[in-house]
């Protein structure tokens, strides 16, 4: 059966409290991405996903965003740019990111958000 899945600000029960581990990224410029990701919602096909996700301060270059992804920032702030963009999301902000993006993720410090990936 297919339910509504309700999300958390703080993640499921106990998640804010696990510790940090190694986020992957694209190609990592600067800082060390520590944090954590929980998946609330997953589907095969069509490949789908949904969760929450946080990270210690980073800078990541990317020359292709791997997925298309929409996120809502609950804490924290990002910028993203490149030559032709410059953008800053944050508390608040909801902001869709399109597979093929060619820029950077600049994460000034501690990040949570929800995201919806699709692939």
């Amino acid at each position: 059966m297919t339910l509504p899945v309700k999300f958390s600000p703080n993640g499921p029960e106990g998640w804010m409290a696990k510790p940090d581990v190694l986020q992957e990224t694209a190609k990592l410029v600067d800082g060390l991405p520590m944090g954590n990701d929980h998946v609330y919602f997953d589907r095969v096909t069509p490949k789908f996903r949904a969760g929450i996700w946080r990270s210690q301060p980073h800078t990541e270059w990317y020359d292709s965003y791997a997925t298309d992804e929409f996120m809502v920032v609950l804490e924290g702030e990002v910028t993203l740019e490149n030559d032709d963009f410059r953008e800053t999301y944050r508390k608040g902000n909801a902001f869709f990111v399109p597979k093929g993006f060619r820029g950077f993720w600049r994460q000034t410090q501690p990040m949570l958000k929800y995201y919806v990936i699709i692939e």
